[in-house]
Parts: C-alpha cells; sequence; structure tokens
C-alpha cells in the first residue's frame, strides 16, 4: 500500500522545516496544506517557504492560485490527490505539510458531496455578518453545531461562514461530515508526525515570529496586495493581514496591530492543538527530535512492506 506522510502542529512550531528534512532523506516531495499559502503574493504574513530553504525538494499547492479565486477543501482534495498518483507513478513519497487541519483530516476521512441548490449563499452569509457582525453568525453556529464552533473559535470568519452554509444547504452538521464521506486517498496508508512545543515556548515562538514579519516588510505587502486584489479576497481576511488592513486604513495603530496578530496567532496556535489532540493517529515529537522521526517513519514504511 502507498504511504503519504503528514507533518501536523501549531503555526510556528517547524513544519516546513521537517518536511523538507524528511523529503531529501526518504526521496519525497512536499505538498502544501495550507489555505493562505496557496495564494500568490502572500508570502511574509503566512510564513511562505524560501526557495533557499526548499533545498531543491519540490513543493506542490503554493503560489498556484490568484487571490480573488475560491478555494475550499472540495478543491484542495480533487488537485492533491492528482498529485499523489503523479508521485506514486514516480515513486516519491507525498510528504503534507501544513496547518490547516480541515484539509489534513479531509484527506483521511474523505470529501463531502454538497446539495448544488443552494438555499443561501456564501456571499449572503457573508452580508449578514457585515451587518450583524461575525459574533452574531458564530453565535448561530454554536446552536447548530456547539463542537465544531468551539474547535474554529468565534474569529475565524471563513470557517463559520464555510459551517453554517454546509448546514443550511445539506441539514448536516459540520461535526458530522465524517461520517456520510469517502476518502479518495483510501487506497493510502498515513503517516501521522506531530510536532509539540510546551505552550510558553510556542507563544514566545509565534511573538517573535510575528515581529521577524513586520521587520521583513508585511506592511509593505499588505499595501500592495491591497492596490492590486482589495480588502474582500479570502486570504486578506486571515491573521495578519487583516490586521495590518486595518491599520492601513486609519482603523489602529501599528502597536495595536501587532498585539492583535500576537494574540490572534496565539489562539489560533490553541485551537489547532485542541483539534489536532483529538486525533488518535498521531504521533508526537518535540520539533527537534529530527533523526528520531526519521527513524520513526522509516520503521513504519518498512512494517508495512
Amino acid at each position: 500500500m502507498n504511504k503519504i506522510v503528514q507533518i501536523i502542529g501549531p503555526t510556528g512550531v517547524g513544519k516546513s522545516s521537517l518536511a523538507v528534512f524528511l523529503s531529501e532523506k526518504l526521496d519525497g516531495e512536499i505538498i502544501s496544506a495550507d489555505s493562505v499559502q496557496i495564494y500568490k503574493g502572500f508570502d511574509i504574513g503566512s510564513s511562505k517557504i524560501r526557495e533557499s530553504e526548499k533545498k531543491g525538494v519540490p513543493h506542490h499547492m503554493i503560489d498556484i492560485l490568484d487571490p480573488n479565486e475560491h478555494f475550499n477543501v472540495n478543491k484542495f482534495l480533487e488537485m492533491t490527490v492528482d498529485i499523489v498518483k503523479d508521485m506514486n507513478a514516480r515513486g516519491k513519497l507525498p510528504v503534507v505539510c501544513g496547518g490547516t487541519a480541515l484539509y489534513l483530516r479531509a484527506m483521511i476521512r474523505g470529501m463531502f458531496e454538497e446539495n448544488m441548490d443552494k438555499r443561501i449563499s456564501r456571499e449572503q452569509l457573508k452580508k449578514i455578518g457585515e451587518e450583524k457582525g461575525i459574533d452574531y453568525l458564530w453565535g448561530r453556529l454554536s446552536g447548530i453545531d456547539k463542537e465544531y464552533a468551539e474547535k474554529i473559535g468565534p474569529h475565524d470568519q471563513q470557517r463559520i461562514i464555510r459551517g453554517l452554509e454546509i448546514y443550511y444547504n445539506n441539514r448536516v452538521i459540520p461535526s458530522n461530515i465524517s461520517s456520510i464521506t469517502t476518502s479518495l486517498f483510501r487506497d493510502h496508508e498515513f503517516i501521522r508526525i506531530g510536532l509539540k512545543l510546551q505552550r510558553q515556548l510556542m507563544y514566545e515562538k509565534i511573538n517573535k515570529r510575528v515581529d521577524e514579519m513586520v521587520d521583513e516588510g508585511l506592511i509593505e505587502e499588505v499595501e500592495e496586495l491591497l492596490k492590486i486584489h482589495g480588502a474582500s479576497c479570502n486570504p486578506m481576511l486571515s491573521i495578519g493581514y487583516k490586521e495590518i488592513s486595518m491599520v492601513l486604513r486609519n482603523e489602529i495603530k501599528l502597536n495595536a496591530a501587532i498585539k492583535l496578530i500576537k494574540q490572534h496567532s496565539r489562539n489560533f496556535a490553541k485551537r489547532q492543538m485542541t483539534w489536532f489532540r483529538s486525533e488518535k493517529d498521531i504521533t508526537w515529537f518535540e520539533p527537534d527530535e529530527s533523526y528520531e522521526i526519521l527513524t520513526f517513519v522509516k520503521q513504519k514504511i518498512n512494517e508495512s512492506n
């Protein structure tokens, strides 16, 4: 059975460097499972891997969409299944790396076939959110599916709207989708590696990472993206881009925005870990245990063979 390695963990923990290391050692190629890095131009705020950091390892699902193109988990699965088939044919090990938990889980649990006869559109839900506030939409989602709402939190506008869209158009709560789906990768075996840090250390790394983004030109990047694509494209609503957009519109000061980015990033990392810890098939390591992880993955591959 063909293998797929997933590298899982909160934002800023070191997933990308581990993915490159494993790919170098195991003749692999990397598939990004990041909902922002897939967009062209959203580089600094998404911590997109630099060419020099790739060390010649091919990376897929990065820089392939224009920011105003819509993207969701179904499209992620449709695209990655073709990439994995190509890797299998060439004898390459797929190494999936990213922090978008929904994408990682969907590879294993499957894709939800939606009702195309929409009762309410994503655009209508977004307009309701603009008029009544995202807290109102999150409250509606909590009343429908408390488990899912608590996992994504009250600030994740895109997933709040997505959860409501799923329910109102299909009468299925998001938490139950996995029970009625079939995986496109059912003929593959997943080796799932989790990276974890002590919470305070993780928060310190996140804070430092945000400061580095600002120093590297995050403000200038957002300013240029706003000129070209405007403020309403999906990736501009992600952490870092949204707060800096507020600065450029003179809604808040830069220092306040930086504090918000750090806070929202820490909250996001906490939600990621809550989500990942509910997955019982992940084997956890410290980020500096790269050779222990390599040994573990080799053992898993050999056991199956």
